[in-house]
């Protein structure tokens, strides 16, 4: 019997053959993957070909996705199975798959050389930033990914996998199937959830003003996980936070050590004081408000504000559930039919935190008037987060991704503009968004690097089980922003304007790609991930243009 039904096969499958066209991919398979990739970290399809590392010696895995934060990072690890026919989805992922994941992990934990030597040069780039981050004291998590489109793992898989990691205490696993990638396209629309929150005591406030009014309660701490949590206890509902505007919970989400060391800690009574709390927003909530300890019951809801605090609390009550005896939250559940009051408090719930500054910037009069100059010459701006999903992708500009074009080719920053991509809503705005451009220079801009892009994806999808290196195509892959850097110091050594004929711009691209290579030819360091986040190879770059040697004291 197949693993999914007869609708939920064509709307997966119609997914991913519109995947395959959008990325201009040569299969399914990896169409798939993108699909996957797309539900985990959604407006960052740039980083795509970064993260896949499937192709010849991939050892088993299709894609790593590696979160640095300040001292610790997550790490994913995703192995996709795409099935082919309705028919074929009640294949599982078998005894063999599984073992070649925990031999991956197996090798990296014991920095075993062959994994240095695959000649796949994204998983290599992969391996070497995990094995810096080891060196570096980080702590590193690991969260193993099983997608496919079909069943999940086989029980024999399942007791061989748990049993491998049962001496790798820092990972954990969870199976991606049909059912979650249903969730998570919304293909059928969003889930609407009831909750229940257990009340402290009395310690409720209750207030209305017309068509919106609020509660503001305590909260046992393990009544808001139960609610959150999905059916197997392993991971979070991620729809219940598709209207918060911070982080997109899950693998972007990360935890907070300090709010998982107050929840399980000896001083886990003072929560309450030390952790702003959450906030909701849901059609309807009802509560019985002359009982003590009672039961706040929760209509259609939404967490706008609280992403960081609910995937931390979730992640403490795995580690340590009976520590949460005097763990108390505060929750904030506002109930209206209005959006616009729900929008307007994800907003002003979520304004202290600088990741969400995109969508807070979202209505600044200068990307406005961007929107209204691109349409005039034929594009879509997206000053929010896919507002133009129903156009033509050719003519769609989202604004994170003009604002890394204009980083790395006007303000000459390309190892800032992936790096530090936060700061381009925020203290950059203002250097990078303005009204001083003329809007044909940016469409021809935008224009040259979808070349970049389309050679770039050219080259991922024919290095695809090619073992070695590939020349200085090889570049395309981390280095596109610097491609971008050194078209802007070829036009302007040449006194020339961005180039209006497809020909040209060709050829410029061409040019960039090989002095980026020759500028690259001579570090030593195989960790292109490195290589071009640093500001050296700009002045690696110039010198290479200006055909003179750089010395140490250049650098």
């Amino acid at each position: 019997m197949p693993a999914v039904s007869a609708v939920e096969w064509d709307i997966i499958d119609a997914r991913v053959g519109a995947a395959k066209v959008r990325y201009g991919l040569p299969g399914p398979s990896l169409a798939f993957l993108y699909l996957v990739l797309e539900q985990y970290f959604p407006d960052r399809s740039t980083d795509y070909p970064e993260m896949i590392v499937d192709g010849g010696n991939d050892l088993g895995v299709d894609a790593i996705e590696i979160l640095e934060r300040e001292d610790r990072a997550e790490i994913l690890l995703f192995q996709s199975k795409h099935r082919t026919s309705l028919n074929s989805t009640d294949r599982t992922i078998n005894d063999n798959e599984v073992l070649k994941i925990g031999s991956f992990l197996s090798g990296l934990f014991e920095k075993e050389e062959r994994l240095a030597k695959t000649g796949n040069l994204q998983l290599t780039e992969a391996v070497s930033r995990i094995w810096q981050l080891h060196r570096e004291g980080i702590i590193c998590r690991y969260r193993v990914i099983l997608c496919s489109n079909g069943r999940g793992l086989s029980n024999s898989a399942e007791v061989i996998l748990q049993s491998t990691l049962k001496s790798m205490p820092n990972v954990d696993y969870e199976v991606y199937g049909p059912a979650e990638i249903m969730r998570d396209i919304g293909a059928t629309g969003r889930e609407h959830e009831t909750g229940k929150l257990q009340v402290i005591g009395r310690e409720a406030f209750e207030r209305t003003d017309g068509d919106i009014r609020g509660v503001i309660a305590s909260v046992d701490a393990r009544s808001f996980v139960e609610m959150i949590q999905t059916d197997d206890k392993k991971s979070i509902k991620r729809h219940l936070f598709d209207e918060n505007l911070r982080i997109f919970l899950g693998a972007n989400g990360g935890y907070n050590s300090n709010i998982i060391q107050t929840a399980v800690s000896d001083d886990s009574h003072l929560f309450w004081y030390l952790n702003n709390g959450i906030t909701i927003t849901c059609k309807d909530y009802a509560y019985n408000k002359s009982h003590s300890n009672p039961v706040i019951r929760i209509e259609d809801f939404q967490i706008v504000n609280g992403a960081q605090t609910s995937h931390s609390l979730m992640e403490a009550y795995k580690r340590s559930p009976e520590a949460f005896e005097n763990v108390v939250l505060m929750v904030r559940v506002y109930a209206t039919a209005r959006s616009d009051i729900t929008e307007r408090v994800a907003v002003a719930t979520n304004s202290q935190a600088r990741i969400q500054a995109r969508d807070l910037m979202a209505n600044h009069p200068v990307l406005k008037k961007l929107e209204i100059a691109f349409h005039d010459h034929g594009y879509f701006f997206e000053r929010k987060r896919n507002m133009h999903a129903d156009r033509d992708a050719r003519k769609r500009i989202d604004a994170l991704k003009l604002g890394q074009i204009l980083l790395s080719f006007h303000l000459g920053e390309p190892d800032r503009a992936k790096a530090d991509s936060d700061t381009i809503f925020g203290e950059r705005f203002k250097a990078i968004f303005h009204e001083s451009y003329v809007v044909e220079d940016l469409c021809r801009l935008v224009e040259l690097y979808r070349l970049v892009e389309e050679m770039r994806e050219v080259h991922n999808s024919k290095q695809r089980g090619v073992i070695g290196p590939t020349g200085e195509n090889q570049y395309l892959v981390y280095g596109h922003w610097f491609i971008l850097y050194a078209a802007r110091l070829i036009l302007t050594q040449k006194g020339l304007p961005l180039p209006c004929d497809d020909g040209d711009a060709r050829k410029l691209i061409a040019e960039a790609l090989t002095l980026v290579s020759n500028a690259s030819a001579s570090v030593r360091s195989a960790a292109q991930y490195q290589l071009f986040r640093s500001p050296k190879m700009k002045a690696r770059m110039i010198a290479e243009l200006e055909g003179r040697q750089m010395s140490l004291f250049d650098l």
